[in-house]
């Protein structure tokens, strides 16, 4: 059931910005972006933070979806940080509309070089970004996260022990190759132009992490299998074709991996989940 409905005025406005009607992302339903955020995020994050009193920051943010969500579901206030300073002033024009700009602060640098103060947010949101930093700046990029949130971190980044990734040429173990042979073999399969050159992590990486925060979802972000069934069916904000975007159940497979990884590992299944999903605690 859809949790978040924009009012048809909103959805064509946000569509008529330019910078979101010319991406890849100018077809999205905005409700059901946000309503996705909601679910997946702001509410397990609800269950363990009152959020009417919490700050977010939302690093990449890209357009302010999960930001959005969160102030829409009741947060308190949301700092939204992209090194894509033509998005994030699209995310303000997109913050104006929905009338929660006066609720956000709007930043645009990279995660390595993110300055907010000790313990300054409450949560602190890296959705699918620390894969894109690189090698150099993965460091960087934890001492910023880890400083700045005081409660709770939530985390998705492709796992790199996971035999197949979205986010490069999604050829079987392409990403455990050393560097120089990647685009070799992708270039085998005419996928050589799906190369970008990402470092991914694995769960050793996050070890950094544990020493002030604990992780706390085992089936994903959520608390409870019977959690993520009730996440399906929803609307998959990602990708390029819309059609695929509607998922209506998980595959039996991908249920029985999800199910049996809690059921296992508990709150360290991330450590074999595809992105490393999971909401961490201040210990």
């Amino acid at each position: 059931m859809q949790t978040m409905k924009l009012t048809e005025a909103q959805e064509k406005s946000i569509g008529e910005i330019a910078y979101v009607r010319n991406g890849m992302y100018g077809n999205l339903d905005f409700s059901a972006t946000l309503d996705y955020m909601n679910r997946r995020y702001v509410q397990p994050i609800s269950k363990l933070l009152d959020i009417s009193e919490a700050s977010l920051a939302d690093c990449a943010a890209g357009f302010g979806w999960l930001s959005f969500a969160f102030l829409l579901a009741g947060g308190k206030s949301a700092i939204l940080i992209d090194a894509d300073a033509p998005r994030i002033e699209a995310a303000a024009e997109i913050a104006q509309i929905l009338g929660i700009h006066s609720r956000c602060i709007f930043k645009s640098c990279y995660l390595q070089d993110v300055e907010l103060g000790t313990d300054s947010v409450d949560i602190f949101a890296c959705i699918e970004t620390l894969e894109h930093v690189g090698k150099e700046n993965i460091y960087s990029c934890w001492n910023a996260i880890t400083d700045a949130a005081k409660h709770i971190v939530v985390l998705t980044t492709p796992n790199k022990l996971f035999p197949v990734l979205a986010h490069d040429t999604r050829l079987p173990f392409a990403h455990w190759l050393p560097f120089l042979a990647i685009k070799p073999y992708a270039k085998l399969f005419n996928r050589d132009k799906s190369e970008m050159g990402n470092y991914f992590l694995g769960p050793w990486h996050l070890s950094v992490l544990r020493k002030k925060f604990v992780p706390m979802t085992p089936f994903q972000t959520f608390a409870d299998i019977s959690e993520f069934d009730r996440f399906y069916p929803h609307y998959l904000p990602y990708g390029d074709k819309p059609a695929s975007r509607i998922r209506q159940r998980p595959s039996k497979l991908q249920r029985y991996f999800v199910y049996w990884t809690g059921k296992i590992l508990g709150v360290n299944a991330h450590f074999t989940s595809p992105n490393l999903s999971t909401v961490w605690q201040r210990r």
